[in-house]
């Protein structure tokens, strides 16, 4: 199986795949919980976007990054027959 993330991801899908089943599940309730928390702080700091500062932790802030994570480990998941 092979998979190019488009962003830099912390590991391969590889290394995914040698997780065990409940680990990479555990991981995907994790970041599932970050995107909430992410998606509700992006939306408080629309209202400041003429701070420079606040226009970069957004754009620095995007959830793609996450959501690429999460399918890596779905992907890994199938790996499993799960």
């Amino acid at each position: 199986m092979e998979y190019s993330p488009r962003y830099p991801q912390p590991f391969t899908l590889e290394q995914a795949i040698a997780l065990d089943p409940e680990v990479a599940s555990d991981e995907i309730g994790r970041l599932q919980n970050s995107i909430v928390h992410l998606r509700r702080t992006q939306n408080e700091l629309k209202d400041y976007m003429e701070d420079p500062d606040v226009r970069q932790a957004v754009e620095e802030n995007k959830v793609t990054l996450h959501d690429e994570r999460i399918f890596m480990l779905k992907l890994a998941l199938t790996h499993h027959g799960i």
